[in-house]
């Protein structure tokens, strides 16, 4: 698959915006949350929490394809194959998932697809750091 789309055919509403912007601000409060909480002396986010993040991530990925007028792609995929090719790179989970947010909100809601594929990523790469879980350290 590829994620490379032209852009959306619809003018982009003030509602999709707002909604994708709430997106991509509680995505990078999660994953400051997971960066600094244990630092700060609270207690680290359960797995669980972790896990019901990265599905609440993923599917918000995959509405973006579909607002996108791609709605059989299967960004889950698409995210989870980027975040491999990552930390294949020796990118460590979070500094993945810092990175895939970065390019979610440049590319933002004009670039569909792509946009959600790069969520997906941030979700692959919280399911990793939830695996990790009572090992990851600051």
């Amino acid at each position: 698959m590829t994620a490379t789309d032209t852009p959306l055919n619809v003018a982009v509403s003030v509602h999709n915006q707002q909604t994708f912007d709430t997106c991509i601000t509680s995505t990078l409060r999660l994953l400051a949350t997971i960066e600094f909480a244990p630092v700060l002396g609270e207690a680290p986010l359960t797995r669980e929490l972790l896990d019901s993040y990265a599905f609440q991530i993923e599917r918000h990925a995959q509405d973006l394809a579909a607002l996108a007028g791609f709605p059989d792609t299967d960004v889950v995929a698409y995210g989870r194959e980027w975040y491999r090719q990552v930390t294949q790179a020796r990118k460590a989970p979070l500094q993945a998932a810092y990175h895939a947010l970065h390019s979610a909100a440049y590319l933002g809601l004009e670039q569909g697809a792509t946009t959600a594929g790069m969520l997906a990523g941030v979700a692959a790469a919280v399911r990793d750091l939830a695996g990790q879980q009572g090992r990851v350290t600051h």
